[in-house]
């Protein structure tokens, strides 16, 4: 484990990644994290990614145990009917720093995968959700700090955002999302 102390969920995330690629879990950071890496810089005590695990219930035994494995503790929890995450993996180690694999977001298709950007912290690959993936996931969620990280990321990247692919992104979370798109973009015009 790379970790050596409280506040490191960071290096957290890298062991959490090795054990994603081993078991060929597709996976997109998301959160502070990626806010981070499109301009948009806050605290945040964890790392958040979204996965794909393909076979249900038969793939997070297999991650679980495999998280187990390299001295990790789980926590898995679904969410209910209504809720816009169907499920997550919460991945703690000893120092209680922090990463949560988000998975079923209401509204995400798997195609987000295909869009991620390959980068490299600490002389690790990782990828990060793609600029229009993130702006789309962040209006979905709402928060005033989701739509603060959009916002930012939105004025920071402006010239690197295809806008055509964020507004089909932003459709399936609905219509309060699209509503959130228009403003910001009402915002950008004036």
């Amino acid at each position: 484990m790379r970790a050596t102390s409280p506040g490191q969920s960071a290096l957290l995330a890298l062991d959490v990644i090795d054990v994603l690629n081993r078991l060929r879990v597709p996976y997109a950071i998301i959160g502070a994290f990626a806010a981070s890496f499109y301009g948009v810089v806050r605290a945040s005590l964890d790392v958040d990614a979204v996965i794909s695990l393909r076979s249900g219930q038969a793939d997070v035994k297999a991650l679980t145990d495999e998280l187990h494995r390299a001295g990790l503790k789980t926590i898995h929890r679904t969410g209910g009917a209504s809720d816009p995450v169907g499920a997550v993996l919460n991945v703690e180690d000893e120092f209680r720093n922090r990463v949560d694999l988000l998975m079923k977001i209401q509204g995400m298709s798997e195609a987000v995968f295909s869009r991620t950007v390959k980068a490299e912290f600490m002389k690790t690959d990782i990828r990060v959700i793609g600029l229009e993936d993130f702006i789309a996931m962040k209006l979905f969620a709402g928060s005033p700090r989701d739509i603060d990280d959009a916002a930012g990321a939105f004025k920071v990247s402006a010239d690197r955002i295809r806008l055509p692919l964020l507004k089909e992104l932003v459709a399936p979370y609905g219509q309060e999302a699209l509503q959130r798109l228009a403003s910001l973009l009402q915002q950008r015009s004036s």
